[in-house]
């Protein structure tokens, strides 16, 4: 089941992490410039812009992601989100993509993969987070995902599909992702895969060598330009194909079908060799800790890690990062005590590591020590102001405590300066909801919906804002103009589709 998962992901809808494509022979001498990214790349001003906007892109991609966000696919934790986004748009930044969106999420999926789709979200798994060896190798994923949006694969691909619409596509892309993930059958993929619109689609977003090649020759562009170390990349493909041998399961159909071959990592340093030398940035101290983070997080409950980081201390000392997941399991299994202590520990011998604060104050609360945990957040976030795992954490332990109105004006804060996660908006509305203030509650509800493409579903939000009891002149003002902008973006859509219909 999670093969055909892998399978799809790379063949259909997205383009996959194909680490494992055939290696090209012509990729050994290719030279990427150390100038700009795509100096030596397609040009991408010509008929795959005019064809779907990178708006449109944006609007397929935030409905798919909805769709999986909706079966609890997407690991919705502030901690892993905040990590991974600053990850990759650290790397994107590299690409001066003027008006592009990049989105970052971890999936809870032990498959090792990886993929790029619609409007510039690019998922990662945790499995394949699990078998990186450094914050490198993770960034040389990431930079690979990046690279086929910076070279828009998929717009491109779009091309045969001019006279399907951005719902349909959409519609599409969610249903045969959800299908995989929940472990449909093959019969059930087959009948999906039939579809002459599935079947289209899947001939345009075929990817070939030569797009694999420019995600590569970009990807390690992009490292260097972002501090990683650019053969990195190369040293991941040398794990997957020590991965392949061990013949284990689970593994990407990819991997059997291409195999990591010598040519294809040999090319990879070749690539990297051909930058000058770059000062490296030190590693992150929060990839190791990230890194346990999604490990426990996306085990299944029936995987005792209790035993894992047992198994790990008959043999040696835990780190510091590994005394954080034990930290982490101890809380889920209604051992806060214990887990206070090691992250009082942790947190004062790493006292800039905001995880420690957030997860410290999670393990107080839980611990019964609630006004100890309010304390403790109340210094972090004047310590690290709009921090947004801690600015979250403090909310829900406020929430928690029966001091809505405070979390809601906290929340108000984040959601007004930094750009909000849908986990957040909904978080908000929460907030707003608990502090009685209906009128609010149904504004970030929309903001939710609209984050997932649902514009009909806005509209009704926005509806229910207006007609919410003792609203105050500046939140009817700002309710209806949000309603007109959404009103206005129903009838373009309902334009294009009579457009599409009519062609």
């Amino acid at each position: 089941m999670r093969r055909t998962y892998a399978a799809l992901l790379g063949c259909l809808l997205t383009v996959a992490a194909t680490w494992a494509a055939a290696a090209d022979p012509t990729t050994a001498s290719f030279a990427p410039s150390a100038a700009s990214v795509g100096s030596n790349l397609p040009d991408l001003g010509g008929p795959a812009n005019a064809m779907i906007s990178k708006a449109d892109e944006y609007q397929v991609g935030r409905m798919a992601m909805r769709e999986m966000r909706d079966q609890n696919l997407i690991l919705e934790d502030p901690e892993a989100t905040d990590y991974i986004q600053q990850l990759g748009m650290r790397l994107a930044s590299q690409a001066h993509d003027e008006g592009q969106n990049f989105t970052y999420s971890v999936l809870r999926e032990p498959v090792i993969n990886a993929f790029a789709t619609f409007g510039g979200f690019v998922c990662i798994n945790s499995g394949l987070i699990l078998l990186t060896d450094n914050e490198s190798q993770l960034a040389a994923v990431i930079a690979h995902e990046t690279g086929h949006v910076v070279q828009r694969h998929i717009a491109r691909g779009y091309l045969a599909q001019s006279r399907m619409s951005l719902a349909s596509t959409a519609a599409l892309l969610a249903a045969i992702l959800i299908g995989a993930a929940s472990g449909a059958g093959g019969q059930a993929m087959e009948g999906a895969i039939a579809l002459s619109q599935a079947t289209a689609l899947q001939q345009s977003i075929n990817y070939t060598r030569g797009q694999e090649i420019e995600a590569d020759a970009v990807g390690i562009e992009l490292l260097s330009g972002a501090g990683f170390d650019p053969n990195e990349m190369a040293s991941f493909f040398e794990s997957l194909a020590r991965v392949e041998g061990l013949g284990m399961a689970g593994i990407p159909p990819l991997l059997v079908d291409h195999p990591v071959t010598s040519d294809r990592i040999a090319a990879a340093r070749n690539r990297a060799a051909n930058f000058p030398p770059v000062k490296l940035l030190p590693e992150s101290l929060s990839f190791a800790f990230f890194k346990e983070r999604v490990r426990v997080l996306a085990t299944p409950p029936e995987v005792h890690l209790d035993q894992f980081y047992t198994s790990i201390r008959d043999r040696r000392s835990l780190t510091p990062a590994e005394r954080y997941g034990e930290a982490l399991v101890q809380i889920q299994h209604g051992n806060a005590p214990s887990a206070v202590k090691t992250l009082r520990e942790l947190q004062a011998a790493n006292p800039q590591m905001t995880v420690l604060y957030a997860a410290l104050g999670q393990a107080l609360a839980a611990a019964g020590q609630v006004d100890a945990s309010l304390a403790l957040f109340d210094r972090s976030v004047r310590l690290f102001p709009r921090n947004v795992p801690l600015t979250v954490r403090y909310s829900e332990t406020l929430m928690q405590a029966g001091r809505a109105k405070q979390a809601h004006e906290l929340l108000l804060d984040l959601f007004n300066n930094v750009d909000p996660s849908p986990a957040q908006i909904r978080l908000t509305a929460l907030a707003a909801s608990a502090a009685g203030d209906a009128g609010d509650a149904y504004a970030y509800m929309a903001e939710y919906d609209l984050a997932g493409g649902q514009l009909a579903l806005a509209n009704q939000q926005l509806e229910l804002a207006l007609a919410a009891p003792d609203l105050t002149s500046v939140q009817r003002a700002r309710f209806r103009a949000r309603l007109d902008e959404v009103r206005g973006w129903l009838r373009e859509q309902q334009q294009s589709r009579r457009g599409q219909s009519g062609s």
